[in-house]
């Protein structure tokens, strides 16, 4: 590969085995694949699901459903049966396309509720038909001939990507051909002769964003399968990669692990975090650390198609910058509903024409979270300073995010609450270092009911995914607090949780 060539380099280039793919070898996949989705007899109320992590020919089905106007349905690759089963139930995909590491739980998922899918495999399986063979279905001619399917609303379901809720499994969010197609020509990632490199699979919003933004751009992309503090310096000086993307766990583990000084990193450009907050001191590392590249954070949402605020350079550390074209925002006060001025607390309201169609299948929850008027509900606390910065201080909604996960605090209650010495338990998100948050679990135990702190680490541990592990600890009470109403009062308990002394707020 010649590094120096000055024509523009249109291609992916996977960092863990040297294979590369161009545009045009990307187009010709994804109408093979199309056309096979055809034969299959897959429409344009369709719904193809893929489960992968990133690799050369993981955004071809999604192109190629989009050629066909089926609607692409993103799963995590590390989801558990239980979660597969609910996904499954909800989105009821004619095809899916996995990898080998996720397909044994897809089988087992598929099976237990009797449901006839085509599995197909990035690689073999004796129960898949493998992705290889259905590109050579079809010949030249064929490829050739092939016309996309016109699309007649801009407005149609795109994709069903998938949102934690507060006390369940992941909701299905329905986000439109226009949502998408406005995702894929963010400005911020207009950069000629860009080389990219990101770690976000395509069951993330940002993994969407950065593909299409790189097939708009003709950008050059650097795949590597999992994000590594040093080989991210390695992958950035050898190929000259000019944008990065980090989620905001991702940022912290980077400059914690200090390899950014041993490396030439004169190339890189821009980074763009998203996932999480990012305090004012890390901020001020990243600047130190690589005053020459230009770090933006984002504030968005699934349910609103990307990045609603950005912060810019000019802008305050630990701000989430402004509105982005076309957004409007208003802070308002949850319990009267008056619209508050700058530099007063409520809840932040959302409004733009890349919002969610809705929660696929779930008209309630979706009307719990867009009122009337097309406001969208966030759940998060802040205030816009006299600059027009927005600024988070606190979730209503109780979601944790470790690593870029929401995590549901419900999921971890319920399964605590089956141990036999659990009465009651609530489930927190406390701050860390190079994580974003970790879960920590208060438990009551029932009369005379004896069990360790380790027992209850070790009884999620081994119930739940990774993800999920109680990494902060359980913390034992004699008996909760409660509201008035007689509920937990989970407001006393944050306020516990902040006067423990190995947790940094």
């Amino acid at each position: 590969m010649d590094e120096h060539n000055s024509t523009v380099d249109r291609r992916k280039l996977d960092a863990s085995t040297e294979a590369t793919v161009t545009y045009a070898e990307l187009q010709d996949k994804a109408v093979r694949c199309a056309l096979w989705l055809q034969k299959e007899g897959i429409n344009h109320n369709d719904v193809v699901t893929l489960c992968t992590s990133n690799h050369l020919n993981s955004i071809v089905p999604c192109i190629s459903a989009s050629y066909i106007n089926a609607i692409i349905n993103p799963w995590n690759e590390n989801m558990d049966l239980k979660t597969a089963l609910h996904v499954l139930e909800l989105t009821t995909p004619k095809i899916i396309f996995c990898s080998e590491k996720a397909i044994d739980v897809i089988l087992d998922a598929t099976k237990e509720k009797n449901y006839n899918a085509k599995i197909v495999v990035f690689g073999k399986h004796a129960s898949a038909v493998s992705f290889s063979d259905i590109l050579k279905n079809f010949n030249n001619e064929e490829v050739e001939n092939f016309r996309y399917v016109e699309l007649n609303d801009i407005q149609k379901t795109a994709v069903i990507m998938h949102s934690s809720g507060t006390t369940g499994m992941p909701k299905g969010v329905a986000s439109s051909n226009f949502s998408i197609i406005i995702l894929g020509q963010d400005e911020n990632l207009r950069r000629e002769n860009s080389t990219s490199l990101w770690f976000s699979s395509l069951y993330w919003l940002t993994g969407i964003m950065m593909n299409f933004s790189s097939i708009v751009n003709g950008s050059k992309v650097i795949l590597y399968p999992e994000f590594d503090e040093q080989m991210t310096c390695r992958l950035i000086e050898k190929f000259k990669v000019t944008t990065v993307f980090f989620s905001t766990s991702m940022l912290n583990r980077f400059l914690k692990a200090g390899f950014a000084n041993n490396y030439s990193l004169s190339s890189w450009k821009i980074l763009i975090v998203g996932g999480a907050l990012i305090k004012p001191k890390v901020q001020e590392e990243m600047r130190r650390v690589l005053p020459h590249v230009t770090m933006l954070q984002g504030y968005g949402m699934t349910e609103l198609s990307g990045v609603v605020t950005i912060q810019l350079p000019h802008h305050k550390n630990g701000s989430c910058g402004t509105v982005t074209k076309n957004v409007q925002l208003k802070i308002v006060d949850p319990e009267s509903g008056k619209v508050l001025g700058p530099n007063q607390s409520g809840e932040i309201w959302l409004k733009s024409p890349m919002i969610m169609n809705g929660y696929y299948k779930n008209p309630e929850a979706t009307k719990n979270t867009i009122d009337e008027e097309g406001w969208l509900h966030s759940g998060d606390i802040g205030y816009v300073d006299e600059d027009g910065e927005l600024f988070i201080i606190d979730r209503i909604k109780e979601l944790i995010k470790y690593r870029g996960y929401q995590i549901s605090p419900g999921e971890i209650e319920g399964v605590l609450i089956t141990h036999p010495a659990v009465l009651e338990t609530v489930v927190l998100g406390v701050p860390h270092l190079l994580d974003d948050e970790h879960p920590l679990a208060y438990v009551t135990k029932k009369p005379n009911a004896e069990v360790s702190e380790q027992e209850l680490i070790d009884f999620i541990a081994k119930n739940m995914t990774d993800q999920y592990k109680l990494r902060a600890g359980v913390i034992f009470l004699d008996q909760f607090p409660y509201t008035g109403s007689g509920k937990i009062s989970k407001k006393d308990l944050k306020e516990l949780t902040k006067s423990l002394k190995h947790i940094e707020f």
